[in-house]
């Protein structure tokens, strides 16, 4: 979303990255939305099948939305290293909680 005092014709300014990936396996997003205690987690199966978390990264909060078949999508970094930090956490995260 642009600012409304951007002046016509400013380059394009990166605000949010949108990226994809995959765990080398299955996440149980049951257990993990019921024991993992993130900055924010919301887990309703009828209304949307993953676990969608926040996790902070250098004091934000970033978007990961979690896939029981071990796809990720993270929104809201603004630089490839800020990327890699949030993906990361929450590796670290599952990893610390033995649900990858």
């Amino acid at each position: 979303m642009m600012k409304k005092d951007v002046p016509f014709g400013t380059r394009p300014i990166i605000t949010n990255i949108v990226a994809t990936g995959r765990f080398p396996n299955d996440v149980d997003i049951v257990k993990a939305y019921g024991i993992i205690d993130f900055v924010h987690a919301e887990y309703n199966p009828e209304t949307y099948p993953a676990l969608l978390v926040k996790v902070m990264v250098n004091g934000e909060r970033k978007h990961v939305t979690i896939y029981k078949n071990g796809k990720y999508i993270i929104t809201g970094a603004k630089t490839e290293k800020e990327l890699n930090a949030v993906y990361d956490e929450v590796v670290r995260i599952l990893k610390e909680n033995k649900l990858l």
